[in-house]
């Protein structure tokens, strides 16, 4: 079942990875820091390799794999946003899939991107917000023949520190595969931009999962600034899913 959803997740991921959103909503307070002037520079793989979740932080009973690549266009606004992320170049990319228990779900990726242009990742954050504003169903058939029966909810609200754009996503809805029965899925993904840095949890499940998610999310995010500090990342353990 995990590996049925995981193109979910990684449709999402792909999506995430080149969106943002409104400013954090912190301009003011950021600008009295005394860093707020130093640029973010893009991580290096190594870098990467210790901004994204770790099995420490997940804790026990999950297995873990590198993240995986899909060329394959998503369903409905997912392909839209495919297209938009076309052609911008990246510097690094790495990630990890995490899978819980014998069901293997939920199913977690914790992923960053670096680019070389901050400019032209901002730019395309802005018209990657105007496409998933927009998007409050998708309901497709993909190119594998799967059926997309989603609802979505988008949130620009600004409840992470530290990062200069952020948003959070979630879908509702059905899975078919072809000759099978339409199960029914929870899809989470919070996506950050920290300079030319893009970071990205997406959580999928049969159940929903939004306070699970959020702590994932805010444990990646404090790695991601850390690392992007110089900083040793906290040793933080999220609790197991319930």
């Amino acid at each position: 079942m995990a590996r049925a959803l995981a193109p979910v997740a990684v449709a999402a991921l792909v999506s995430a990875l080149a969106a943002g959103c409104s400013d954090d909503g912190d301009a003011d307070s950021d600008a009295e820091d005394d860093d707020s002037d130093v640029a973010v520079a893009p991580l290096t793989e190594e870098q990467i390799s210790e901004a994204v979740l770790q099995e420490d932080n997940i804790g026990e009973g999950w297995t873990s794999t590198p993240s995986s690549e899909d060329d394959s266009s998503g369903p409905g606004c997912f392909g839209d946003i495919d297209a938009l992320t076309d052609g911008l170049p990246e510097k690094a990319k790495a990630g990890t899939e995490f899978a819980y228990g014998d069901a293997e779900l939920p199913f977690v990726e914790s992923s960053v991107t670096a680019y070389d242009d901050e400019t032209a990742i901002a730019a395309v954050f802005d018209q990657v917000q105007t496409v998933l504003a927009a998007c409050t169903t998708i309901t497709d058939t993909d190119e594998e023949g799967v059926i997309w029966d989603l609802a979505m909810v988008f949130d620009d609200s600004a409840t992470l520190d530290d990062v200069d754009d952020q948003f959070h996503a979630s879908a509702t809805g059905t899975l078919t595969q072809p000759g099978g029965d339409p199960v029914e899925i929870f899809i989470e993904w919070t996506s950050v931009r920290l300079g030319p840095n893009i970071g990205t949890v997406a959580t999928i499940d049969t159940q929903e999962r939004p306070t699970e998610h959020a702590t994932w999310a805010e444990i990646a995010v404090d790695r991601l600034a850390a690392v992007a500090e110089g900083e040793e990342p906290d040793a933080t353990t999220a609790p197991a899913p319930a």
